[in-house]
């Protein structure tokens, strides 16, 4: 039986082989309506309700290291 632990990332990452790559940083300056600071569940889903009740807001989420990487992708969101 292959059991996986849940350590250094998720178990949702674990199970897919690993993290995704690393994006290239933002080139300079960007303008948007909202600039929303982690992408986490609380991040991820402000910036999903914004565009739906006003799909004309430019937003932009921003994540130091990757989506659901902190508590939102160890169960803890």
């Amino acid at each position: 039986m292959d059991v996986k632990k849940n350590g250094a990332v998720s178990f949702w990452y674990a199970d897919m082989g690993g993290v995704p790559g690393y994006r290239a940083p933002l080139p300079g300056n960007t303008d948007v309506d909202v600039c929303i600071i982690g992408a986490g569940f609380t991040g991820l889903w402000t910036a999903y309700y914004l565009k739906q009740a006003q799909p004309s807001l430019s937003v932009a989420v921003l994540e130091k290291e990757f989506a659901g990487f902190g508590a939102s992708g160890r169960n803890g969101g």
